[in-house]
Parts: structure tokens; sequence; C-alpha cells
């Protein structure tokens, strides 16, 4: 084997490991023709029923400031939005919340400033229905919710109530069978506060809180687990923590069972920030995809547990202008992936292992000394 074939070898190794994750990464061939309008503020799940993300009502900022209302459906798959037009349907607002509930097949959308109300969309037969309820939260705006399919209950804690800036700390309770809101008191709770978020845990049968703007105290960076059967909140002390942020977002990874949190505000700037929580080691850990969608807020992220992506659309930069764009994020390879890529074939950067490049110079050196040392051994005999 001569030095040329050794060099042949060795930029093959080198290019064949860092092109390694080039099946990861999502290329997309055609622009997204129809969509939504741009929006903030709207509310976004996944629907595994129709595999498809859902979103309903937000603000635009197109001129003047005007509240939304639509539900429009996104497939993966198919990289195409379609809008459904329902009656009857949710009335127009932002900063609401829903959840999918996977006993019932129906997502539970609550919240709303002038009329704050329940409504249930029903996935089998893509169809809205007020839910009348004897007891309500109430106004709410800016608040969280979480499913819970052990109790099959929806958790929805804190939020903007009306009456001025400061956010709640109440905690309400919505039993998907008997159709009722329950306001419960457990001992402890997290700081009233507004803008954050909150997930259910697979991997830990728990809810998990983190984030938002708790006044006076500020912008917040903890981290809480509700266990809904005793109604008990604990404040974790996890290695790592987000920013303290405010109005950001997060869905949970059911196939990789990792917290995704993107976005947010930070004193006041956006940011794009990725972070990913991992409940079982109780660590957080920043992300850095070499590509991402641009610093924003109040975006809609979901994830799409049939495709192992979530799904991002929309949010707002400076609370002047708001985005319709669509993004998927792979947790496995660490790849935001701009779906809404011109007519030619693109794709993102690839968010390869800082180690990679040095594995592969290893593996090219320790060929080179080997056959170096066959080489002479030859030589002698």
């Amino acid at each position: 084997m001569n030095y040329r074939v050794l060099i042949v070898v060795f930029v093959i190794i080198v290019l064949g490991v860092q092109t390694s994750h080039l099946s990861d990464a999502e290329y997309v061939h055609s622009n997204i023709t129809v969509k939504p309008e741009a929006r903030m503020g709207h509310a976004m799940v996944f629907d595994p029923h129709n595999d498809v993300a859902v979103i309903f009502g937000g603000a635009s900022m197109e001129g003047e400031h005007h509240l939304l209302g639509g539900t429009w459906i996104y497939s993966y798959t198919e990289n195409s939005w379609t809008e459904l037009v329902l009656t009857p349907s949710p009335p127009s607002d932002d900063n609401t919340v829903m959840v999918y509930c996977n006993e019932t097949n129906e997502i539970i959308f609550y919240g709303g400033d002038a009329d704050p109300s329940t409504w249930s969309f029903d996935c089998e037969n893509q169809a809205w229905s007020r839910v009348i309820t004897s007891a309500s939260p109430g106004f709410r705006d800016s608040h969280a919710m979480a499913y819970d399919p052990q109790e099959n209950v929806v958790i929805l804690f804190g939020g903007l109530d009306g009456e001025g800036g400061a956010g709640t700390s109440d905690l309400w309770k919505f039993d998907c069978s008997s159709r009722e809101w329950t306001e419960l008191f457990p001992e402890t709770r997290p700081l009233a506060r507004y803008g954050h978020v909150m997930v259910y845990d697979e991997s830990i049968n728990r809810i998990v809180l983190t984030c938002g703007n708790a006044y006076p105290q500020g912008y917040q960076d903890d981290t809480w687990i509700c266990t809904t059967s005793t109604n008990n909140w604990t404040e974790l002390t996890p290695i790592g923590t987000p920013d303290a942020l405010k109005w950001a977002s997060m869905t949970y990874d059911s196939v990789n069972q990792k917290c995704i949190l993107f976005g947010g505000v930070i004193g006041a700037d956006a940011v794009n920030y990725t972070w990913i929580y991992d409940a079982t080691l109780n660590t957080w850990s920043r992300r850095y995809p070499i590509d991402a969608p641009a610093d924003r807020f109040n975006t809609g992220l979901a994830f799409d547990s049939n495709n192992d992506v979530a799904i991002l659309f929309g949010g707002c930069s400076d609370g002047l202008n708001a985005f319709d764009d669509t993004w998927a994020y792979s947790y496995e390879s660490n790849v935001w992936t701009n779906m809404e890529g011109d007519s030619d074939t693109t794709t993102t950067g690839l968010a390869l292992d800082p180690m990679l490049p040095a594995l592969a110079l290893s593996i090219g050196v320790a060929v080179i000394i080997v056959t170096l040392i066959l080489r002479r051994r030859t030589r002698d005999h």
C-alpha cells in the first residue's frame, strides 16, 4: 500500500464520519403555498389520531393588532397546511392553551379575555363543541396546561386573570370524564406567574413546569413537578437550569423522553435557544444546532410522535413583527429544518458531534502507523 492510497483512505474516513448524519437532515423540495396568517400567541398541539399538528387563534401584527380565530392543521409527511372551516368554534383570542387527551381522543382548549371558555375538539370528526361547566378558572391569559393520562385530567396553573399585571398561582383540574373544573389547593406550589410552560413527562409520570414571569420577583428558571394523584408540587434542584424566560414554548418528545424548550424572552430580548430537560437524570442542557428559527417568543410548538419531530409555527420577535414559517426539530440529530425551502432541494446545516473529526483523525493516523510498521517488517524479512 503506497502513501497515495493511504491518503485516499484517510480522506474517505474523514468525509464518511463528517457526513454520517446526512440521512438525519430533512430535505424540502418546494415552498408551502397555503399556510396560516403570521401570528403569535396561538395554541398548538399534535393530534396523533389524524397525524397532524393543530393550531387555533393567536394575534396578527399586520397593520393594527387584532385577534385571530380559525383552525389549521399541518401534515409533516405531506409538508402542507389545511384550514378547517368549522362552526361552531372558540372565539378569536390569543395566549390560550390546548392539550390532547388520548383517552377521550379530543383536544381540550381553555382561555380567553372577553369570553373565557372550555372547548373540545373531537379528533375523530374534526369538530368543535363548547363544554358547559358549573365552575371554571375564569378570565385567563398566558397560563399553562398539561394532560395527565394516568388520571385522565387536564391541569391548569397560573396565568393572568385580568386583575392587574401579576400572574396567579391558582391550580385547576378539568376531569375529562365528568366534564367539570375543580380548583385544587396544594400545600406548596410554584410562585404566581404567567408566560410559563408545562408538559406531562411520561418518563417520571409527572407534570413538569418551568420559566415564566413572577411579579415582582421577575423571570424564573425554576423547575417543578406535580403529582396529580396526590395534588403535590415539588421544586427540583436540577443539574443546570434554562435561562430565566417568559413566553417560551415547550413540548414533550415521547419517543426520546425529553422535554424540548425553545425561544422566549430574556429581559427585553427574544432568543432562539434550544434547551433539553431529561427528567430521569434531572438535568437541563442547552443544545447548539447549526441552524434554528429566528429569535422569537409566543410561538407554537408540538411534538409529532408519529414522525419523531417537534413542529414549530409562527411567533413574534419584538411585539411588532410576527412569523408565518414552519420548522421541524429532531432531537436525535439536533437539527432544525426550515420546512419552507425554495424550489431547489435545500437542507439546514448538519449538527455534528464535535468529537467526530477528532475520531476520524485518530483512525486515519492509526491506519498510517500500522501500515508503516507492516512495511518495515516486510523489508526486514
